[in-house]
């Protein structure tokens, strides 16, 4: 198993894109950079009132910025910037898709997990359903447009 999480990681290393990645923790993690398909849960908060205006990034934000705060086990440490920080991702939800931006973390959404401002999830869905299933993709990156 270990020589087998080495040989993916040798891979991963030499098979990079140009696009810059954020490194991998666990196997799970380097299977999901290799495919570059993400699942897990989409919400969306508030900036200014959730968080502040000013995400861990760095970018002032607000309600109709095309931004999104990526869970914390992804991002890693929210006091800094993540290797995430900037990246484009596509995500999709009930056969609609759009892109966002991380500019932050969200400490309270699971793994594969992004937490949207209403400007992004309104693409996705109506405000009143609250909590969508999503698949995303960082953009230029394995086929991901």
């Amino acid at each position: 198993m270990k020589k087998c999480f080495l040989f993916v990681l040798f891979i991963l290393y030499f098979t990079r894109e140009t696009a810059s990645l954020p490194s991998a923790y666990d196997e799970r993690g380097v299977v999901d950079i290799l495919s570059n398909i993400f699942r897990g849960k989409g919400t969306f908060f508030h900036p200014v009132t959730e968080g502040g205006a000013i995400g861990s990034c760095g970018p002032v934000a607000n309600d109709h910025s095309r931004i999104c705060a990526m869970n914390i086990k992804q991002y890693g440490q929210a006091s800094k910037k993540s290797p995430w920080c900037n990246l484009q991702l596509r995500v999709s939800s009930g056969g609609r898709s759009t892109v966002c931006t991380v500019t932050d973390c969200c400490p309270g959404c699971a793994e594969g997990s992004l937490d949207m401002t209403p400007q992004v999830f309104n693409d996705l869905a109506h405000p009143s359903v609250g909590v969508i299933p999503i698949e995303w993709c960082i953009r230029g990156y394995r086929g991901c447009t």
